[in-house]
């Protein structure tokens, strides 16, 4: 190794301030970071490296001697968008779903190989229940055991395999001769030399990087890519899964709720850009009760979606939208907003879901 540790995390500080990224409750606050000389001086390196002929040259190289097999996964980096690295995959042959990652780091002279495993955990799922309802993801905080939320649960819901993927540094027989090969070419072009997985894996302390906090963030997260993990979990470290539910075994009362629930934010969606091009990935979360003001805040926002519609679809199903909302918000009007929603409102919900054509599957937050 050309450095020690302490020389490494002296790069890692130029181009991510210490102290900085963790907003008052605790969680990412990106634009913190995006603030700083540090992140300035980052962004500017990788709009740099985007540049650099070496880089271009060597996959044009890589791509004559693995046809049909090289993936550039760093065509974002005249963006100054993220990563320290280039970032290649060769996708091997005679293979399922195994790929080759070789990254080499702009802002230190180093380069890692791997592949990536996958370890099943079994863990008890939390009160949370995943439904995909009506072409929406809906999350419900709930137990899954609960009979009056889902029909005649059993025991199989209390536990669920989380399959979770990481890094292995460990490339099989077959996987060795290409990355030799590669790898050859990597230290000629670059002058580099590969960082072991005992240095990379090495916390930073006081720094974040991507969705990682300050105690999670590693060597590699801020030299390489935040987008791997680079250590094989453990059961502790793997957050306890929702139970996955199927539409057909919830109650009759949760399918009424989740019913209007549907329509309304099917017709809110129609109405949003960022839905509409699916720039946003977005999922309904609920309690499992319908409430009178959570109706009343999405057809508020819906009015101003409204005046005047901005996406294709809105403004070619304008006059359709427009009768659906008048329609329940009188329905709502006329509900005191207690129990289960009334049965003309699931009526109406039921019915515009049915006559709603939905061009895509929604990928959309309430």
């Amino acid at each position: 190794m050309k450095h020690s540790i302490d020389d490494l995390l002296d790069i890692v500080y130029r181009y991510y301030r210490r102290g900085v990224g963790v907003a008052d409750n605790g969680d990412i606050d990106a634009q913190l970071c995006e603030k700083t000389e540090e992140h300035a001086r980052l962004v500017a390196a990788r709009v740099q490296a985007s540049k650099d002929e070496r880089w271009h040259s060597m996959l044009r190289r890589i791509g004559d001697r693995f046809p049909g097999m090289l993936m550039n996964h760093s065509l974002h980096l005249p963006t100054g968008g993220w990563d320290g690295c280039y970032s290649f995959t060769i996708e091997l042959p005679d293979s399922t779903d195994r790929t080759l990652w070789f990254q080499v780091s702009f802002l230190a002279p180093y380069y890692i190989v791997h592949s990536s495993r996958t370890i099943e955990i079994v863990k008890r799922t939390r009160d949370l229940l995943s439904v995909n309802f009506r072409g929406m993801h809906i999350l419900v905080h709930r137990s899954p055991l609960d009979p009056g939320f889902v029909s005649h649960p059993d025991d199989s819901l209390r536990f669920a395999t989380v399959r979770e993927r990481y890094v292995s540094f460990d490339l099989l027989p077959d996987e060795q001769a290409c990355a030799e090969w590669i790898s050859r070419d990597i230290e000629a072009t670059f002058g580099c030399e590969r960082m072991p997985p005992e240095i990379g894996t090495v916390l930073v302390p006081d720094v974040t990087a991507g969705l990682r906090l300050p105690g999670e963030v590693r060597l590699y997260d801020c030299l390489f890519s935040n987008q791997h993990t680079w250590v094989k979990p453990s059961p502790s470290e793997v957050s306890a899964p929702c139970a996955d539910i199927e539409a057909s075994k919830l109650t009759d009362s949760l399918t009424a709720v989740l019913t209007v629930l549907a329509a309304l934010y099917q017709i809110a969606w129609a109405l949003m850009p960022e839905v509409q091009s699916g720039s946003s990935y977005w999922v309904v979360t609920t309690d499992g009760v319908l409430r009178k003001e959570e109706v009343l805040r999405v057809l508020a926002k819906v009015r101003v979606l409204m005046d005047p519609p901005k996406t294709p679809r809105g403004i070619a199903s304008k006059r359709e939208l427009e009768a659906a909302i008048r329609e329940i918000e009188a329905l709502v009007a006329g509900w005191d907003g207690e129990g289960e929603p009334p049965a003309s409102m699931v009526a109406w919900a039921s019915g515009f879901l049915a006559s709603w054509l939905v061009d895509s599957d929604p990928q959309a937050s309430s």
